[in-house]
């Protein structure tokens, strides 16, 4: 598990009792290879395995070799009239019977299972060393070479499968893959905690945990001395239980049984409300517990707008003596004495007997009968030419028009046509006027004076060259893609740079600097903050047009505790990342693995 872990190095004061190993230390690295080992047990070299450790030694064990395989733990035995006497951290050995009193001297040589009995051959004060280790003593050369348990006989060395004659077993403890009863045992005669599989029927026990009735169940408790039966609770109004099971009661689902989100658009309830139809009470009302439209509730914006004329007291109006359906229309109008307007426009204006020219007087619009042949002093066509191409405009039929252009107004009032130039905008094109201290204009070429200041936001879509300095007051914005080609380093005046500026959402973000690698001109070396680990990190053959970032590696940030704050017990979730260190105030060092 990842956590902070304390590292030691020179001059720092060890804590070596808060000291712990995920893993036992192994040989090959000076540990022994082992989670625990034997108390009281003497340890056993295995190569590069682990050491292991024969069983704590009763009073006068011995460590016995044997040849190719790992000593053992052994005690020594007398023979004919040699007493051995074992204690706790010794062993005395006697003589006994013939043989027994002082001896003037002594030559003794000889191997037997190990033990080797030698003696100095001073005639004086002579000395009998006993050396080796007991080892490879073989049951024929045992007085007892067997154990019996019930009436099962088991040789040392061997074993046994099933034991046999048993009258019974005392243990605190028994387990067993299954207990086959073959006849009848009282449950006086089974007492105590079992653990495996019982076969047979499990009834009559009384001294089971009881089970009882849960939320929602009766019947209980249950303790197994008897057959019980569980039954399910319900309330008789919302649920109850019929022959196929259990089910909704009739009419048990009530206003407070419905969430208030089974009233959807137009109705209300729910919770304990009884449901309702929701009304506006201006078009639609209810009444009498009836829903009905209201009176005077329809209004035009109701109304489709195809509503028959039969649906209609009055669907016809009569001009003159003229009738005219709605919707319908009529190219002739009869039955009028008089017509009064302030203006007449007509197609056409057809005299069906003599006026006299002074009936008719002001000014008309339209078209007059006839070709115009008595009219005298007037052209019929009008020749135009433009600055290209050219035109003719019948005058009878046509009509001159002057369109005017982006940055170009026309305007015709009675006989006079005015074309003007428009202000330019930052929508529209035209005439504009040039600051004399930024701009310098001659025969109609517009040039940038030496030195320009612009005082508020500048927007540029396009490239834009500047051969000398340009000073930027205010805001500058790149709609594009900002390159700074200087051959000299860039100078940024401001302290913090701001990346992904304006963004809404978590994100990867960096510096590249670009490298001529395999992958393109466009690859470079990436700084990069890694949102989805929260951390800075480092990639190198980038590409930042994909902006898929995968780092390669993390950088580590050192955390310094405050007064008094020795531990990393404290440190920000953000920066509890492998690698990440923390030193306390007392100069300890921790590091997140």
């Amino acid at each position: 598990m990842a956590t902070w872990k304390k590292v030691i190095v020179s001059g720092s004061q060890a804590v070596l009792d808060t000291l712990a190993l995920d893993t036992a230390l192994p040989v090959a690295s000076g540990g022994t290879g082992a989670a625990t080992l034997t108390d009281g047990g003497v340890l056993l070299g295995s190569g590069t395995g682990a050491v292991t450790a024969l069983g704590q030694a009763t009073n006068g064990q011995l460590v016995v070799g044997s040849t190719g395989a790992d000593p053992v733990l052994a005690t020594l035995t007398g023979g004919a009239n040699i007493t051995v006497t074992n204690s706790a951290g010794g062993i005395s050995i006697a003589a006994s019977g013939l043989g027994s009193g002082t001896v003037q001297t002594v030559t003794a040589t000889g191997n037997e299972n190990g033990i080797t009995l030698t003696s100095d051959g001073d005639t004086v004060n002579p000395a009998l060393t006993l050396g080796g280790a007991l080892a490879n003593v073989t049951n024929a050369q045992l007085s007892n070479s067997a154990i019996t348990v019930g009436s099962t006989a088991i040789s040392l060395g061997a074993s046994a499968t099933t034991i046999a004659g048993l009258a019974s077993i005392t243990s605190t403890g028994v387990t067993a893959t299954n207990f086959v009863n073959s006849g009848a045992v009282a449950d006086t005669k089974i007492t105590g905690s079992f653990t495996g599989s019982f076969t047979g029927a499990f009834v009559g026990t009384t001294d089971l945990p009881d089970l009882v009735s849960g939320n929602g169940l009766s019947g209980g408790p249950y303790d197994g001395s008897v057959t019980k039966t569980f039954t399910v609770a319900n309330d008789g109004s919302t649920i109850g239980v019929g022959a196929s099971g259990i089910k909704v009661a009739d009419a048990g689902i009530t206003e407070t049984q419905l969430a208030t989100s089974v009233a959807g658009d137009g109705l209300a309830g729910g919770a304990g409300t009884a449901l309702s139809v929701q009304v506006d009470d201006s078009s639609i009302e209810i009444n009498a517990d009836s829903l009905r439209v209201k009176a005077l509730g329809i209004t035009n914006a109701m109304l489709g707008g195809s509503i028959a004329n039969n649906k209609l007291a009055n669907s016809n109006v009569t001009v003159g003596s003229t009738s005219i359906q709605l919707g319908g229309s009529a190219t002739t109008i009869a039955g009028l004495t008089s017509l009064t307007a302030t203006g007449l426009n007509a197609t056409n204006i057809v005299n069906s007997g003599t006026v006299a020219n002074t009936k008719i007087t002001g000014s008309f619009t339209g078209s007059f009968v006839g070709d115009g042949a008595g009219i005298t002093g007037i052209a019929s066509t009008l020749n135009v030419a433009g600055e290209s191409g050219t035109g003719a405009v019948a005058l009878k039929t046509q009509t001159l028009t002057v369109t005017a252009g982006e940055g170009i107004n026309s305007v015709a009032a009675n006989q006079t046509i005015t074309i003007s130039g428009e202000d330019a905008s930052t929508t529209n094109k035209g005439i504009a006027s040039f600051v004399s201290g930024d701009f310098a204009v001659s025969s109609g070429a517009v040039s940038l004076a030496a030195d320009v200041t612009v005082d508020n936001d500048l927007t540029v879509v396009r490239d834009v060259n500047i051969g000398r300095n340009a000073v930027v007051s205010g805001n500058l914005t790149v709609a594009g893609t900002a390159s700074f080609q200087n051959t000299t380093n860039l100078d940024v005046a401001d302290r913090f740079i701001r990346m992904a500026s304006g963004s809404t959402t978590v994100g990867d973000g960096g510096i590249i600097v670009q490298q001529k690698v395999a992958g393109g001109e466009g690859f470079g070396e990436a700084f990069a903050w890694d949102a989805a680990v929260a951390r800075w990190s480092m990639t190198g053959s980038f590409d930042p047009a994909t902006e898929v970032y995968t780092p390669d590696s993390f950088m580590a940030t050192v955390v310094e505790g405050g007064s008094g704050v020795n531990t990393p017990a404290a440190v920000i979730a953000k920066f509890a990342k492998k690698g990440n260190s923390f030193v306390g105030a007392d100069q300890s060092i921790w590091i997140y693995s």
